[in-house]
């Protein structure tokens, strides 16, 4: 089977919060973004631009499909060298990764909001119900009297090479997105800065080789792998696609080693499949070289 992939490289054009976990008042964010928030983005932008008065089972037809014939890696912030640098591709741009300087990235690329529901019958805040929103900068907290730079968001998406009618307009679809929380605010707004008039490269399955020491950039399934870092499970909220219960459910846990976590010092090189979602599976285990269960 033939893949093709593309290079995204979108301009942040506000706010964007991704769902992590909650602190107190404080509802943080990931410093990226998920596969499996690019694939609900464009699985929302493509049923509605395609199927008009869609119900849920049109989502579902299209999001399944998406995962079949789509793999997105995941999305994280860049800077280019100098505010008016014309940006296109990912060679225009530094890749900023959360674990490489914890602190600076924060500094530079997180914020957050805070606000409260008010009582007008009281002229107060309602009591209990201040709330602090984390999100990721569109322009970077300068350093040394620099510039605010913008904020840019870099990945790939992988395709097979023969796509069904129904996505056929993903190109297009993938131009007018909004990803992450908080839309209803105006967040997550994204534009496209790179061309996909044609893919940059051809494989027969998408997937990655790490060297020793080197940081994997998705979760990676923990059964099986070869890492050291944080172990996380990975849940989140998704639509109830069935006619019963609440419109929307936790996902199933899926236990894996969070992005950042490290190659082991094995005698060779690791190959990992990206899966639906974006998630990594290790694919050759050191100890018997067969595919990890």
């Amino acid at each position: 089977m033939t893949w093709h992939r593309y290079d995204l490289v979108f301009r942040l054009l506000s706010p964007l919060h991704v769902g992590y976990r909650k602190t107190g008042n404080l509802m943080q964010t990931r410093g990226y973004v998920p596969g499996k928030n690019l694939w609900a983005a464009l699985t929302a932008r493509l049923t509605r631009d395609h199927v008009p008065g869609a119900t849920y089972h049109a989502y579902q037809r299209i999001g399944d499909m998406l995962k079949t014939h789509f793999r997105f890696t995941y999305l994280y912030p860049a800077l280019p060298q100098n505010s008016t640098q014309n940006v296109t591709s990912t060679a225009d741009v530094t890749v900023c990764y959360p674990w490489h300087d914890p602190e600076l990235f924060d500094y530079r690329l997180l914020s957050s909001y805070a606000s409260t529901a008010l009582n007008y019958d009281r002229q107060a805040a309602e009591d209990s119900l201040l709330h602090e929103v984390e999100f990721i900068r569109s322009y970077a907290e300068p350093v040394d009297d620099g510039e605010p730079l913008p904020v840019y968001l870099v990945g790939a998406v992988y395709t097979q090479a023969e796509l069904p009618n129904e996505l056929n307009g993903w190109k297009e679809a993938l131009r007018r997105i909004e990803l992450g929380g908080e839309r209803k605010y105006g967040w997550g707004r994204v534009r496209l800065a790179s061309p996909l008039d044609r893919w940059q490269g051809q494989v027969d399955e998408p997937s990655v080789s790490c060297q020793i020491d080197d940081a994997v950039q998705a979760h990676v399934l923990a059964q099986g792998a070869d890492l050291v870092g944080q172990v996380e499970p990975l849940v989140g909220w998704e639509r109830n696609n069935t006619d019963t219960g609440s419109n929307w459910r936790l996902s199933p846990a899926t236990i894996c080693f969070a992005p950042g976590s490290v190659v082991k010092r094995v005698a060779q090189p690791l190959t990992f499949e990206i899966g639906a979602f974006g998630i990594w599976q290790q694919v050759n285990n050191v100890g018997n070289e067969q595919k990890a269960p």
